[in-house]
């Protein structure tokens, strides 16, 4: 009797490890999936950059030194290889176009030029994509760190070795500025 016990304990353990397995395994096949749209969305706003950095040299409100810096930012994003260092390029190129539209918003030629305002119309919709594959890939990320800090998949979760996974957190939110 003992032993049809420990047969059952021992099945039933091999059963719930393999699921957590499974479920670990689904969860970070969606955080990847989610970083990589995440990348893809980032990499084209960096397209749009060396367009900026054009449309920004002629505006004399602009040092020429930060319509370069704009322009050069593309590649800075792009040799990023933490998650950090990725965090805080983002966090710059957010910034330094909220500065630029700041800057360029009273500008009447701007308001009559059909490439700016096009231009200025992906900027927005690429930092839309941006606000909603960060919170996809956020929200990815916390339910895999939750999962592996629940008692029982915390220890699968240390055998199997998997690691939590960083937030990526920035705010680019150039729509207050422009409206």
């Amino acid at each position: 009797m003992l032993v049809w016990f420990l047969f059952g304990f021992m099945c039933a353990a091999v059963i719930l490890f393999a699921a957590a397995y499974f479920k670990f395994v689904s969860l970070r096949k969606a955080v990847y999936r989610a970083q990589h749209k995440l990348e893809i969305a980032l990499r084209n706003r960096r397209e749009l950059l060396p367009s900026l950095a054009w449309s920004s040299a002629a505006m004399p409100e602009l040092e020429r030194e930060f319509s370069y810096a704009l322009g050069k930012m593309k590649e800075k994003c792009a040799e990023a290889d933490t998650m950090q260092k990725h965090i805080a390029c983002e966090a710059e190129v957010s910034d330094n176009l909220k500065k630029m539209f700041g800057k360029l918003a009273s500008h009447e030629e701007l308001k009559k030029d059909e490439y700016f305002l096009k231009l200025q119309r992906s900027v927005l919709a690429s930092e839309s994509k941006i606000q909603q594959c960060k919170k996809r890939y956020n929200s990815a990320a916390r339910d895999f760190n939750t999962l592996a800090a629940v008692f029982p998949l915390s220890w699968v979760a240390r055998v199997l070795d998997f690691d939590k996974y960083e937030y990526f957190d920035f705010e680019p939110s150039l729509d207050k500025i422009l409206g």
